[in-house]
């Protein structure tokens, strides 16, 4: 019994496909034209581009289909500063690597200084002395390793208000304390002592506090008190 002539005949239309696949393929992968040239990285500040290419293993001159983005993306998020990376292919010669930094919000003093950390706790690196970034007081923690996440209740209490406060405010500060009972007290680069109390209602207390601290500016101030109804203390 013979096989039936439409049988045969998509049969023949399959083979032929299959074999213009394979050459398309064949093509593409041995093309010059589809050879990587060129690697561009966007969203990078604190990390140099050149670092970040290096993590992604992509090397110029290597056909683009044989890139492995997924494992390119998994290696540069070994790194505690990068927080997502995401390649794409541009064809026919490019890739891009757009990557998302994790953003220091806050100093943590440790045992032989202090560390860095982002808006989720994630420490990022080691910081020998205070900078410009306010330095969370209040809680004692062992030295984490970068990209590790710090679980601390009062830590978590200042991130949660400084998440809040507007940049303004934020950038007035040199820390943040939080006490035994939880309520939470700020203090400015003038040193003046804010008292917030409870972490709620923040951004609420930070537009009082914005301004009482400029309708008081030039004069010398004991504290701020946001506990309940505003009290201000000048010094005498």
């Amino acid at each position: 019994m013979g096989i039936p002539r439409h049988t045969g005949k998509y049969l023949v239309e399959r083979i032929l496909f299959a074999f213009v696949v394979l050459l398309a393929a064949f093509i593409l992968l041995g093309s010059p034209l589809f050879e990587v040239r060129e690697i561009e990285v966007t969203g990078n500040s604190a990390l140099p581009e050149k670092k970040i290419v290096e993590l992604s293993g992509i090397t110029a001159g290597i056909n683009i289909f044989k890139v492995n983005l997924k494992e390119s993306e998994a290696r540069i998020r070994t790194v505690p500063l990068i927080k997502d990376v995401s390649l794409t292919r541009e064809f026919p010669s490019r890739i891009v690597i757009a990557v998302e930094e994790r953003k220091a919000v806050a100093l943590l003093p440790v045992k032989d200084g202090f560390i860095q950390v982002d808006r989720e706790g994630v420490c990022l690196k080691e910081s020998g002395v205070a900078g410009s970034l306010p330095v969370v007081t209040g809680t004692v923690v062992p030295t984490p390793a970068p990209g590790q996440v710090i679980r601390d209740a009062k830590l978590g209490t200042a991130l949660h208000v400084l998440n809040q406060l507007p940049g303004s405010l934020r950038s007035k500060l040199s820390e943040i304390h939080v006490n035994a009972r939880g309520q939470v007290v700020l203090y400015t680069l003038d040193g003046v002592e804010c008292r917030l109390g409870a972490p709620v209602d923040i951004r609420k207390k930070a537009g009082v506090l914005l301004q009482v601290l400029e309708q008081v500016k030039g004069r010398q101030i004991a504290y701020v008190d946001l506990t309940g109804v505003p009290v201000v203390k000048y010094v005498r």
